[in-house]
């Protein structure tokens, strides 16, 4: 293969084969030549410009596609907060019940009962609004949902107590069973019949017939029947050890096994049995031994 120039306007491509066959000649424009040159190195900056943007958009996907899992990583995280935050609230209205509960059984606000939980309510509010860093604020989650729990746990067993006491109150005389005049106290007395020095059990409180007699504690009806010298009586075992008599009533209102309450009316004043006129026999008993019932209102 050769080449010449035939003149300054046209370029000569000779071919020469090997064999005797007659050479192969082609005359092209300088220009065209040129033309060719320029659209080829065109094609070339073209092509590396479409690589270098193919390049950058790639790079481009691959940060969108990074952003895309961080934003899908940060909207699951917000949405375990949330969750967290609720079940964390949820502990503290629970815990408030508990205290309000507590409360009603003490009649004692508890320390830090209601400002405490709604401080740390509005800091979770805060918090899940975006006014501390996300896992700051998961940590404190997390740390509050390990300590509430427990701290619910406290409550319940401070009101079971509470509720194990309060039944022991109300279970336990303390109020007087009768409007009147005490006509006589607990301890040794000369008998109104016999004239003979003895323990007098209870205490006599008199007022006039009909009137009300109340249950001095909660408790169980065990007699409600006349009974000899007691006249018209009512005995209440009261558990935990307390037993009340009520002797001489002129009315029984209750009946055998029957539940009530302090303050109920069980029956009416009267003078049933050996007595003197009307009035309430009364009698508190410990373990079945009588004390003085004056230390029982």
């Amino acid at each position: 293969m050769s080449s010449e120039h035939k003149d300054n306007k046209k370029f000569t491509l000779m071919i020469l084969p090997h064999s005797n066959d007659k050479p192969l000649k082609f005359n092209l424009p300088i220009l065209a030549i040129q033309i060719v040159g320029v659209l080829i190195l065109l094609v070339l900056i073209g092509f590396i410009g479409f690589f270098a943007q193919y390049i950058d958009m790639a790079s481009s996907m691959s940060e969108l596609e990074k952003l895309r899992i961080e934003n899908q990583e940060k909207t699951n995280q917000l949405e375990n907060l949330a969750e967290q935050t609720q079940n964390v609230l949820e502990e503290f209205k629970q815990i408030e019940d508990l205290q309000k509960q507590l409360k009603d059984l003490t009649d004692i606000e508890p320390e830090g009962e209601s400002t405490n939980s709604k401080d740390d309510e509005r800091t979770l509010f805060s918090a899940s609004r975006g006014a501390t860093s996300l896992e700051r604020t998961q940590s404190s989650l997390q740390l509050l949902s390990r300590e509430l729990p427990s701290q619910k746990e406290d409550m319940g067993t401070l009101i079971s107590d509470a509720e194990r006491q309060a039944k022991r109150k109300a279970h336990t005389p303390s109020i007087r069973p009768a409007e009147g005049r005490v006509s006589s106290p607990f301890g040794y007395r000369n008998h109104p019949f016999t004239g003979a020095r003895q323990l007098h059990t209870g205490i006599d409180i008199a007022n006039a017939t009909g009137t009300p007699i109340l249950a001095t504690a909660n408790g169980t009806v065990v007699t409600a029947s006349y009974s000899g010298g007691y006249g018209n009586l009512i005995i209440i075992d009261h558990g935990y050890g307390y037993t009340t008599h009520y002797a001489h009533l002129s009315e029984i209102k209750v009946r055998k096994w029957q539940e009530v309450e302090k303050g109920e009316v069980i029956g009416n004043m009267g003078s049933t049995g050996r007595s003197t006129g009307p009035h309430l026999h009364y009698e508190v008993r410990v373990g079945g031994k009588p004390v003085n019932p004056k230390e029982y209102y």
